[in-house]
Parts: structure tokens; C-alpha cells; sequence
């Protein structure tokens, strides 16, 4: 089904500030799992039905011809060489409409325009019984009619929640780095995903952390100073030991 081109009630406004997410405001807050949606073959399904594994959240329209398609594609494309996790089995992606005038038929046709197919794992979906508004807003996700664009103004970002539901992390932009989503994934489901190799999702969450300001990961130099002089400071009470058993050995030869 084509998209619909009656022309959304939001009211039009110009301030770019309004899209900002205010994520200390928004950060552990947590999703109605009983949060109804259809996808893009018409099935139902909620938003509980796909926890227990974290979820990339990514809120688009179907209508648009801009960074909703780039967003998701590029997404597609990281998702494509991330070894450590798969999609399905270790975590999920939701795409979600904000606009209420999206239906399966136009999610059915933004996957055909993008060229993405329906993945195990990922689901391109419209909200059914819930307001498309509060729903955005109870992520800190803001949007607004543009007039001159004939276009909505939005944030592009990527949502992550955990097996619970609660938002864990945002990542902005359209350019997707591997590392970055791998790092909020470890953050997202801490437990369960590091379970396989505890030690390394512990230092790898120790040694990154989140730069707000910037919306990506980087290293903690202070934090990994201080682990290498850790380890160093190990390494040379283990020398020392052996030194000494070798050298009382020595003696009693």
C-alpha cells in the first residue's frame, strides 16, 4: 500500500533545539511491554513479545525519503559484520512509525524502496492501540512537522533497551559503527550476552565509556592507566615469587 499523503496534524515549529532527547530524563525508563504493533506482513505482535533479549529501537516514517531509509539501511549493513552478536538469537531490532498515518502496507513498501528484507530478528512495524506520540515521548524521542521541508524534523538515533525493556543506551547518526553498537549491546544486556566471556565484556565495559556530547563510545585513558598498572603491578610480585622460589630452590640443591 502506498503511503498515505494526507498531511499530519503536528503543529509546525522551526526551534531545532525541540528534537533534542533528554536523556538523563529518559535513561532506565521502561517500555509498556503489553505495547501493541503490526508489522510489515500485517502480523500483531507486543513489545513484550520480543523482549528478553535487548532491542535496537529505531523510530522512523515510511514516508520519508531521507534519513529513515539511510538510517536503517546503514544499520543493516553494521548489523551485517557484527560477529560477536547475531540478530535473533542474541538481540532483536524494532523499527517503529511515528507517524500516524503509517500502515503495514507503507512499512511492506519502505522495505521494498530500501531494498531491506524482512530478517529474522527485525521487524518493521506501526503501533496499534497506543498513541504514536506518547509512545515516542516515553523515550525522550521528539519530532515535529516542518512546512518548508514538507518533511518531519527528527533526531536519527539508535534505542537500546534491555531484555527488560528499559533504555539503555542512545547512539545518534547515520554513519553505524560495529564497535560502537557492539559496546551498547554489552551495555544493554550485561549479564547474559557477557556470560560466554565475562572477563573481556568487563573490561572492554571498563576500558570504553559513553561520551554524551559526542553520542559514541571512547576510551577511558585513566581507567585503562590504571588496569595496565594493575596488571603490571601482578605481573611483577608473580616475577618476584618465581625469583624467590627459584632462588630458596637453588639453595637446597
Amino acid at each position: 500500500m502506498a503511503h498515505a499523503v494526507s498531511q499530519p496534524t503536528q503543529t509546525s515549529v522551526t526551534a531545532g533545539s525541540v528534537v533534542q532527547i533528554d536523556e538523563p530524563r529518559h535513561l532506565g525508563a521502561r517500555l509498556p511491554a503489553e505495547t501493541a504493533f503490526e508489522d510489515e506482513n500485517g502480523a500483531r505482535f507486543t513489545l513484550g513479545d520480543i523482549l528478553g533479549k535487548p532491542v535496537i529501537l529505531v523510530l522512523s516514517y515510511y514516508g520519508c525519503d531521507g534519513t529513515c531509509p539511510t538510517i536503517n539501511i546503514e544499520l543493516a549493513a553494521a548489523l551485517s559484520r557484527l560477529d560477536r552478536f547475531k540478530l535473533g538469537s542474541d538481540f532483536r531490532v524494532l523499527t517503529v512509525s511515528f507517524d500516524a498515518r503509517d500502515t503495514s502496507g507503507s512499512a511492506a513498501e519502505f522495505l521494498r524502496k530500501t531494498g531491506l528484507s524482512s530478517a529474522s530478528g527485525w521487524r518493521h512495524a506501526v503501533l496499534k492501540d497506543s498513541d504514536v506520540k506518547a509512545f515516542a515521548g516515553s523515550v525522550g524521542f521528539n519530532y515535529f512537522w516542518s512546512d518548508a521541508a514538507k518533511a518531519f524534523m527528527h533526531p536519527n538515533v539508535l534505542i537500546f533497551l534491555t531484555p527488560e525493556g528499559r533504555v539503555a543506551r542512545y547512539i545518534y547518526g547515520t554513519r553505524m559503527d560495529v564497535r560502537n553498537i557492539e559496546l551498547a549491546l554489552i551495555d544493554a544486556d550485561w549479564n547474559r550476552i557477557s556470560n560466554s566471556t565475562a572477563v573481556f565484556d568487563m573490561l572492554t565495559g571498563a576500558c570504553f565509556s559513553y561520551n554524551y556530547a559526542e553520542g559514541k563510545y571512547q576510551m577511558n585513558y585513566s581507567l585503562a592507566a590504571g588496569l595496565g598498572a594493575l596488571v603490571f603491578g601482578i605481573g611483577m610480585l608473580g616475577l618476584g615469587f618465581w625469583a624467590y622460589r627459584k632462588k630458596i630452590g637453588g639453595q637446597h640443591a
